[in-house]
């Protein structure tokens, strides 16, 4: 190819590129170009950063509002109430609309820190002192009472059904569940045996000791 029509050639392929690039900057292509990928960025951290604001909010509600705790016996509005972290007895019977005028308050602990699944009765001043006897009082254990079970009815935990389970002190409904999916894997041959289920510990087996057999 001769020189010179080469060099037309390199010199007409400058000049092309350089419209190229003259007309990128006058249209202000290059910037709105620039400026789009910029905010495609911020938009997506943004989006991130919402998601996870969510999530952690989705949490707290979850551990907040998942706790429950059922009362009965001489209250007002016997039923199931939310608790909070921390929240007592006390709180708990102002919340009930306070007690009959046939409570037994000198059977019970108004400053017991409640927990997740407890069962609370507040029983009749009225009723049998030996029916007292036979269950750990709120005052001296710090768990819940039911004196409607008496050691003349004892609940076999091997035989037992998840409703006859729950009527159990502080036994809901995940505790009863535990209770029949740790006798699937091994029988129960003593009542001490109960302590080795999920989240039953010894204070909770006071509270029933003298209301189960096996």
């Amino acid at each position: 190819m001769p020189k010179d029509r080469k060099d037309k050639i390199i010199f007409a392929g400058v000049i092309f590129l350089a419209f190229l690039i003259a007309n990128l900057f006058s249209n202000g292509g290059l910037k709105n170009f620039l400026n789009r990928n910029e905010d495609e960025i911020i938009m997506s951290n943004t989006s991130s950063e919402k998601t996870d604001v969510h999530k952690e909010e989705a949490s707290d509600d979850l551990s907040s509002q998942d706790k429950k705790v059922y009362i009965s016996g001489e209250i007002k509005n016997s039923g199931v109430y939310d608790i909070n972290d921390g929240d007592r007895l006390d709180n708990l019977v102002k919340r009930a609309g306070g007690f009959t005028d046939k409570a037994d308050i000198n059977s019970i602990n108004l400053a017991l820190r409640l927990e997740d699944q407890m069962k609370i009765y507040i029983p009749n001043i009225d009723e049998n002192q030996s029916n007292n006897a036979d269950n750990t009082n709120l005052a001296a254990g710090e768990v819940t009472t039911d004196v409607k079970n008496s050691s003349n009815h004892k609940i076999n935990i091997n035989l037992a059904s998840k409703e006859e389970l729950m009527t159990l002190p502080n036994i809901g409904e995940k505790r009863a569940q535990a209770i029949l999916d740790y006798r699937k894997e091994k029988k129960f041959t003593k009542i001490e045996d109960i302590k080795n289920v999920s989240g039953i510990g010894d204070k909770y087996f006071e509270a029933m000791k003298d209301l189960i057999t096996v």
